[in-house]
């Protein structure tokens, strides 16, 4: 194989590693990547040798002794005769243990083993990549970000993303906003390295379409990109549901939700990959409340039956139109999954986790008891009319009035209903399609409760 010695460099870099590339670390903090490429003089070379090392961007000091100036294996072209021979040809080299850090710079060289380093000729540089943490991102709209309020977020070296037509880049907005982009920028600041995202989330996207059992496209393309980026994943990223409301999606949401945690997990070679889900926040005009409690319902079980599935509340976040958070709402949405992220993932001494509540008494005839946990102060919902309370108690009757509501201790809701239960009961925690926006809170951090919906337990 030959060169066109006008405009090729005299060292290529052809696989293993990418401008703006973030690298997936080890859990020793660092990674090994192989590199390959090839080669080619003016002059035939006795000894040609191959060189690289990897330096901080904007620096043309090593990183260490051990990434400064390696020898690579460096093979001369058989098959090429004549004035040709000896001048061109292929390299590979294994560099381990890259640490931590970045952005980093790789240099390559190309000359005789005989020549000093500074008269070999330049060749090829991966420039701005780095070894940190790679987050994927699924779901639909709200996960692929559609907000276009103006806000001031702007993009930060050392926070990449894979592109949507293949490569690594800076990590933008585009024309539209979306929240990873903060959270990676948290994270990075928090953690002191590169942060990578992988964006995969397809606007009114349904569960089904992420489905392994169902051979779900998106779980595909999901799977073909993640493989593209080279990076391996350290999370996921995930807000979807909107999608499943209806009565015919609803009731299989968690199975689905299942299979797709499953066959990720086998994706990534990572059982317990850790995965930050967003519950569902509203839908103006929407009428079909039932589906929307059934949703959130089971985003909250899930948070629960699946090893290292985590689950943030945001009924807090503004829209930008019917469904969709606006770009304050997505900041919001930013800081509580980096908040999730550095207490569940990273192992923080840190509040992330939102109340929840646990069990639901009837303790007479119209009063009922929630208790809360994961509340780490005392719950706040102080002065709200009850015509915004957020809970729908419903019985063999219908709908059942709230006249009055108390906050007995740090943990505890109790309220007084306008008529006496009629036998077995449920209450749902931000009922309907669009419930509340203030819904209780712990004041430590102004975590709003997770929505669900309980059977109330029978007085004895």
């Amino acid at each position: 194989m030959s060169h066109n010695r006008t405009t090729a460099s005299a060292v290529t870099i052809d696989r293993g590693l990418h401008d703006w590339q973030i690298l997936q670390q080890d859990a020793q903090g660092q990674v090994g990547v192989t590199l390959g490429g090839r080669w080619w003089t003016l002059a035939r070379r006795k000894n040609p040798e191959v060189r690289v090392r990897i330096v901080r961007e904007g620096t043309y000091t090593a990183i260490s002794r051990h990434q400064d100036w390696i020898v690579a294996a460096t093979l001369v072209d058989p098959d090429v005769t004549g004035e040709e021979a000896g001048k061109s040809g292929t390299w590979s080299l294994t560099l381990d243990a890259i640490p931590r850090g970045g952005p980093y710079r790789l240099d390559t060289l190309i000359g005789s083993r005989e020549d000093a380093l500074e008269w070999r000729r330049s060749g090829d540089g991966i420039h701005f990549f780095g070894v940190g943490d790679v987050w994927l991102i699924a779901g639909q709209s709200n996960a692929e970000g559609t907000a276009q309020n103006p806000i001031d977020d702007p993009a930060e070296i050392g926070v990449h993303q894979y592109g949507s037509r293949g490569g690594w880049q800076m990590a933008t907005h585009g024309s539209r906003h979306h929240p990873w982009l903060a959270f990676a920028k948290t994270l990075k600041k928090e953690l002191g390295y590169p942060i990578g995202l992988v964006p995969t989330a397809v606007g009114g996207s349904p569960m089904a379409r992420w489905d392994p059992g169902q051979n779900g496209d998106l779980y595909q393309v999901m799977a073909r990109r993640i493989k593209e980026a080279g990076a391996g994943v350290k999370g996921v990223l995930w807000y979807q549901g909107e999608s499943d409301v209806g009565p015919e999606d609803h009731p299989r949401y968690k199975a689905r939700f299942i299979r797709f945690v499953t066959g990720l997990r086998q994706l990534a070679a990572q059982p317990h990959l850790p995965i930050i889900t967003v519950q569902l926040n509203r839908r103006l005009g929407e009428e079909n409340g039932p589906g929307w409690e059934a949703i959130r319902e089971y985003q909250r079980q899930l948070s629960h039956d699946l090893e290292q599935v985590y689950i943030i509340s945001i009924f807090e976040s503004g829209l930008c139109d019917v469904i969709h958070n606006g770009a304050l709402g997505n900041l919001l949405i930013a800081q509580r999954a980096a908040d999730t992220a550095l207490g569940g993932v990273y192992g923080r001494d840190m509040p992330f986790r939102h109340p929840e509540c646990t069990r639901a008494f009837q303790v007479a005839a119209n009063t009922i008891e929630l208790h809360f946990r994961h509340v780490v102060e005392r719950l706040d919902y102080i002065g709200v009319p009850t015509r915004d309370f957020p809970f729908a108690v419903r019985d063999p009757r219908g709908e059942v009035p709230v006249a009055a509501f108390t906050l007995p201790d740090r943990q505890t809701i109790r309220f007084e209903c306008a008529r006496a239960l009629a036998g077995p009961a449920t209450i749902t925690g931000a009922p309907g399609a669009c419930p509340p926006h203030l819904v209780p809170r712990d004041i430590n951090g102004y975590r709003g409760m997770l929505a669900f919906t309980l059977p109330l337990e029978q007085p004895a």
